[in-house]
């Protein structure tokens, strides 16, 4: 009976104890909140008695302005506004490409006869001014490149904008049939040829007189 008794008069001392606890934490806890919302209402007391001027120059200083021509101030001058611009440079490449060039020869044409020795102007129409032209002989039998030297044909070709022309004094070559094959027109790759044509030898023991008419009667000098 008298363990009974301990057994709730202890019961009953740790409950009031808990409560007491518990009641004291709160009263804490609500006057921590009291202080809290005392300082914030202290510090924006002290945000609203910034001057006027200094938020005036704040809220300046953060924005951006767009000013176009002249603004007024509050005295009677106007000041010119400065104007930054800033330009983007756009620029526009004008350059023929291959499917803007064309080129044809006029000469040599087919089945035409020229003399090796004799010089003929390679001329040619267009669809634009030719500045330069990488060009080559070409044995139209076995499709060989002949070499420059071999050719008497430039493999790199500086055209004169007034002229249009190149001239070519035929190399000593084994006579037969060839054609000119162009690869490059003003640094642009772009592959064309002329018509297949004949180069053929002038006689050895003719003089120098009829080889010269040989040579005008082909379209060409000697």
């Amino acid at each position: 009976m008298k363990s009974w008794k301990r057994v709730t008069l202890v019961s009953f001392v740790l409950i009031g104890g808990t409560i007491s606890f518990g009641y004291w934490s709160i009263n804490r806890y609500n006057q921590a909140l009291d202080n809290l919302s005392a300082s914030y209402a202290s510090y924006f007391a002290n945000i609203h008695s910034v001057s006027p001027s200094f938020k005036q120059k704040v809220e300046l200083a953060s924005t951006s302005p767009e000013i176009s021509g002249e603004f007024a101030t509050s005295t009677d001058k106007t000041i010119p506004s400065i104007t930054v611009t800033t330009t983007t440079a756009t620029t526009t490449l004008s350059a023929d490409t291959s499917t803007d060039l064309e080129l044809s020869f006029t000469f040599p044409q087919k089945n035409d006869e020229v003399f090796i020795g004799c010089t003929y102007q390679l001329s040619w129409r267009s669809s634009t001014t030719i500045s330069s032209l990488k060009t080559a002989l070409v044995d139209a039998g076995t499709g060989e490149f002949m070499g420059p030297i071999t050719s008497g044909l430039a493999k790199e070709n500086a055209i004169e904008k007034d002229l249009q022309n190149l001239n070519w004094k035929v190399g000593v070559v084994w006579p037969g049939k060839y054609y000119i094959k162009v690869s490059n027109i003003n640094g642009i790759d772009l592959e064309t040829r002329s018509k297949v044509f004949t180069i053929s030898k002038i006689p050895r023991d003719i003089s120098a007189n009829e080889k010269e008419k040989i040579c005008k009667e082909s379209d060409g000098s000697f």
